[in-house]
């Protein structure tokens, strides 16, 4: 049997089906953010500071003029646009056999698609919120403002729903989604590599099946039980039941 049946003979089978979404998701559907190695040359000569030392707490404590000059550029200038990977997802969804969804990607790309059940680890690019009152703000607001977005009320700088780096991963975030993945009895994970910091959540696994999709080989694959290497936007349609 091949592979590609294979795993939709797993995906069929199986009672509680999680995945764990990888940033490659996202760069394969056009998001052009901090990670993108081969935008980061272009960021530092444009900015003077690499993508990691502006997307990052403490930079956007002390210089948060830059902070919004390159976020609203350059990290919400290119949301790119939900592909045919993340469309299968929520036709797995659809059809029952995706329970949910655990991500780092910040693109939203999931919830875009109309996934119901997705835990973004990270928070995500479209939330925006007033430190002091809590108000909620639109990426819309954030992208019209002239400079450092203000809260209409407070009067002060509104802050980005994202873990920047430097900062910790919400702990009732990363309890409900240990959870999700210690009940699933298969996990499919597509767009990153088993040492990825997203495949960390492994750990709390104790079903049958690992599925690893991911373009490039990797000397970690053969933690996980069935490997297919390619671009999780063509292979995923492929294994959708």
């Amino acid at each position: 049997m091949d592979k590609i049946s294979l795993v939709k003979r797993e995906i069929q089978n199986s009672k509680y089906l999680v995945c764990l979404q990888g940033i490659g998701t996202s760069l394969e559907c056009g998001c052009k953010g901090y990670r993108d190695r081969n935008k980061a040359y272009e960021i530092e000569e444009k900015y003077g500071y690499s993508p990691e030392e502006m997307f990052n707490a403490s930079f956007y404590s002390t210089r948060i003029e830059q902070f919004y000059d390159y976020f609203k550029t350059d990290m919400i200038g290119e949301l790119g646009e939900v592909g045919p990977g993340i469309r299968a997802l929520k036709e797995m969804e659809d059809k029952g056999y995706l329970q949910a969804i655990v991500t780092r990607e910040q693109y939203h790309l999931a919830v875009r698609a109309g996934c119901k059940n997705v835990e973004e680890l990270h928070g995500n690019l479209y939330h925006y919120f007033c430190p002091r009152c809590h108000r909620e703000y639109s990426i819309d607001y954030i992208k019209e403002s002239k400079g450092v977005p203000l809260c209409e009320k407070c009067r002060v700088p509104i802050r980005p729903g994202v873990c920047l780096v430097g900062e910790m991963i919400d702990n009732s975030v990363l309890t409900r989604a240990a959870s999700y993945v210690n009940r699933a009895d298969v996990l499919l994970i597509v767009g990153c590599n088993m040492v990825d910091n997203l495949a960390s959540m492994v750990k709390y696994f104790n079903g049958n099946k690992v599925i690893l999709i991911h373009e490039e080989e990797h000397y970690s694959d053969g933690r996980a039980d069935i490997v297919i290497h390619g671009k999780p936007c063509e292979v995923l349609p492929k294994i959708v039941p």
